[in-house]
């Protein structure tokens, strides 16, 4: 049954019952759209990839509506967000004042794949899109079903040595992460029935 306070469709609802794992200030007035609402991490789950990474400085790669990025601020790291879409940009800044943690924040508008060489951390988060709720009709998922593939700049931040945390969906082909050197580490994150994602974390060189 879809409940009338959901603006965004039945196909939205199941991400709208749990807006509040998504966030726990979720009436406080987090803004989101329909693709905010799919892709953002739930809360907690975000808090423990934080703690997770380490560094100083996190590049959040497709930071959407800011989940990841206001979890990273609230763990004590300076935050570099960048997406391409300037309206989830926006919303993301506007969720991280709700947080108090804009401050904390730095807010990009670009291209990630384009903007990477020109900036300065020393930990990754990627989360690249899935292409919606329809992902998991995928007996397999690969690097290439996301968009864009981003399987170069996950390469490139492990060969510089710094920690990458990089969001999976749980149909990824354990195949395709071979790609991954053998120190990656796969965590699952999990509701009370299933494996919601994985996150591939690779640690620091020292």
């Amino acid at each position: 049954m879809t409940s009338i306070d959901n603006p965004f469709g039945e196909r939205a609802q199941k991400y709208w019952d749990r807006r509040y794992d998504l966030f726990s200030k979720w009436d406080e007035g987090v803004e989101t759209d329909e693709v905010g609402l799919f892709s953002v991490k739930p809360e907690r789950f975000a808090l423990e990839i934080g703690a997770l990474l380490s560094g100083h400085t996190v590049l959040d790669a497709f930071c959407g509506i800011g989940g990841s990025a206001i979890a990273f601020a609230r763990c004590g790291k300076r935050v570099i967000a960048v997406d391409i879409d300037r309206d989830r940009l926006s919303m993301a800044k506007h969720n991280a004042e709700i947080y108090g943690v804009s401050e904390r924040i730095e807010f990009i508008h670009d291209d990630v794949m384009e903007a990477y060489p020109k900036l300065s951390f020393d930990a990754l988060n990627i989360d690249p899109p899935w292409g919606g709720p329809d992902y998991f009709t995928k007996t397999r998922f690969g690097w290439r079903d996301f968009s864009p593939n981003p399987l170069p700049l996950i390469q490139m931040a492990i060969h510089s040595g710094i920690a990458v945390a990089v969001g999976l969906p749980a149909n990824f082909s354990a195949d395709e992460l071979r790609e991954l050197p053998a120190e990656t580490v796969l965590r699952e994150s999990r509701d009370a029935t299933r494996v919601l994602f994985r996150t591939a974390y690779y640690p620091p060189v020292n």
